[in-house]
């Protein structure tokens, strides 16, 4: 019997469907939100209580490689960028060599508790724009974007390379340079560094904030009302010594922001517009005594605010009939982000999709959640059909989705062999994407080609540590090679050797998840199961030869990597 045995119930039972539920509880992740939105901007103690109420759980996959579908019009031309002064190691107030650590530490905490959308296709759009953006400012490459399932406005970026953006900001704007906007103004804050340049107070007031949300994410695992009021004792002392600056610091991020979007082929005159659609909630709500949208509440928008970005954006040229440029491709991902939010009904997709592809493909995506399988591909066959997408961005971001929710529609009623017939043009055309790849290791998962997901998501995983859903698909794989074995030709010792050390990796993949969802212990106890593992295996007599030297040296380091993560305190 192998030292570690996966859960033994039927093993397709045990692999996600491409609908795999990631279940947080909304106060927590509500109470963290408001937390990180704090330690970048001013922020109102009502405003994290109103936060904590939106959380909800999620259905999808988790980032993607980024893959830029935007081509950069050459008539916009921008006033010249400067980046800041660095000033000394000895003035800031958090130091370069520690943003690092500040942004894992941030990661662990959402991957523990964030409502996250997980869907890849929807992830690609959103980090080819942030990650195009970001390379304008020459900043640090981005650790990770996160697309937090909630309805109110609202973005994040956290020094480290952490970036967030709401389902909501996407849904309420109207297009793409909209979307950009909001992320061009975030990744401003971080290159003009407005969260270490600050007084001595302020540098108190952040720590103190951070001590907050420390608090807050301990409180809410009992109970979110006490997790609120941690939350809003800490926002409120510090909140008259980030005033004085935050709307200084919002009037550069607007300007450095305009020019970002400029050098990255994104039209300015997006964001006075954006501001306009925040202006309209902000007067709606004020007038039905409700709460203002969070991005208000964190970014200051007065009126001098806004006829000074409205006159800069009027200062560059207008893009003429390139206006509408990927609007099918903003259309696909706004609806797309409704069906995964669960913002929409079956009878607006139905309306809407009369007229919109975005909203005929997420409706077809709704069927399919609903296990209306003939539907779901009646429209794909329709969708099949368009000829009339004059874009080439356009046209293959239309492609690849429709082949996934197609290959998605296939898995999810078990025909495994048609979803790896539908991805596999797109997944040859496109070997960089991450989104095919993982949808392609389900199909293999349950195909029993086990070394295929391998070989497929280790680069994943290596380039990017923390990719949750790379990593589950690591461990998925050594499992059930574990229990099956996978190796043709070979003698019984080999065959339980290639079963033992699978059994290891799982183990280690699994704890790797763990960390990243900042589950510290649970990842130690993987850990210390694999080393037990490693070392009964080099003391038995019935296995071939075998070095355990350097897994050992790998498990130590492993262990060594929870550690420092679990007592690392910004």
């Amino acid at each position: 019997m192998l030292p570690f045995q996966p859960n033994t119930q039927d093993k397709k039972s045990l692999l996600k469907s491409p609908f795999r539920i990631i279940g947080q509880k909304a106060g927590a992740s509500g109470v963290l939100l408001a937390g990180i939105f704090a330690m970048g901007h001013s922020a109102v103690a009502h405003s994290a209580v109103a936060n904590m109420k939106t959380g909800r759980s999620q259905t999808g996959y988790n980032w993607f490689e980024n893959t830029s579908l935007y081509s950069s019009p050459n008539s916009m031309d921008s006033p010249t960028f400067s980046l800041p002064e660095l000033g000394s190691g000895g003035g800031r107030f958090i130091e370069v060599n520690k943003h690092k650590a500040l942004g894992e530490w941030s990661l662990q905490r959402l991957g523990k508790s964030a409502p996250l959308i997980n869907d890849p296709w929807s992830q690609e759009q959103l980090e080819s724009m942030a990650w195009q953006i970001n390379a304008q400012a020459r900043n640090q490459a981005p650790l990770a974007l996160m697309v937090i399932n909630n309805a109110s406005i609202n973005a994040f970026a956290i020094p480290g390379g952490v970036m967030g953006i709401h389902t909501g900001t996407v849904i309420e704007s109207n297009s793409i340079d909209e979307v950009a906007s909001v992320i061009a103004h975030e990744v401003a804050h971080l290159s003009q560094r407005h969260y270490e340049h600050r007084d001595e107070a302020s540098r108190k007031a952040l720590l103190m904030q951070i001590g907050g949300i420390l608090a807050a994410i301990a409180a809410s695992a009992a109970d979110g009302d006490a997790a609120a009021a941690v939350m809003m004792g800490s926002q409120t002392a510090a909140l008259n010594a980030q005033m004085a600056f935050s709307r200084s610091n919002e009037r550069e991020a607007d300007r450095i922001g305009m020019q970002l979007m400029a050098k990255a082929g994104y039209d300015p005159r997006a964001m006075p517009k954006f501001f306009g659609v925040l202006d309209q909630k902000t007067q709606l709500n004020m007038s039905d005594n409700a709460y203002l949208p969070s991005f208000i509440m964190t970014h200051p928008l007065s009126s001098e605010r806004l006829s000074e970005a409205q006159s800069r954006a009027n200062s560059y040229p207008t893009l003429g009939l390139n206006s509408q440029r990927h609007q099918l491709n903003f259309e696909l991902l706004k609806w797309r982000l409704k069906v995964l939010s669960n913002q929409t009904t079956e009878n607006e997709l139905i309306i809407t999709a009369s007229t919109n592809k975005g909203a005929e493909m997420a409706l077809a995506y709704w069927y399919a959640k609903h296990n209306r399988y003939s539907e779901a591909q009646s429209r794909l066959n329709k969708l099949k059909k368009t000829s009339s997408i004059s874009s080439a961005s356009d046209k293959a971001s239309f492609d690849i989705l429709l082949a996934i929710t197609e290959a998605q529609v296939a898995g999810l009623q078990g025909n495994w062999q048609q979803a790896e017939k539908v991805l596999t043009p797109y997944y040859n055309l496109y070997p960089e994407r991450r989104d095919l790849k993982l949808l392609m290791a389900d199909a293999w998962l349950q195909l029993g080609k086990h070394n295929k997901v391998i070989t497929s998501m280790k680069p994943i995983v290596q380039s990017r540590p923390h990719d949750l859903e790379g990593l589950y698909r690591m461990q998925r794989a050594y499992e059930l090679m574990a229990i099956e074995g996978q190796v043709n030709n070979s003698g019984a010792g080999t065959q339980s050797l290639v079963k033992e050390i699978a059994a290891v990796n799982a183990l280690r993949y699994r704890a790797k998840g763990e960390l990243w969802r900042g589950k510290y212990s649970e990842a130690l106890v993987s850990l210390q199961q694999a080393k037990k593992q490693v070392e009964d295996l080099s003391k038995s007599s019935n296995t071939v030869a075998f070095n355990p030297k350097p897994l050992l040296a790998n498990l130590n380091s492993e262990v060594a990597e929870v550690k420092t993560a679990r007592d690392f305190r910004p």
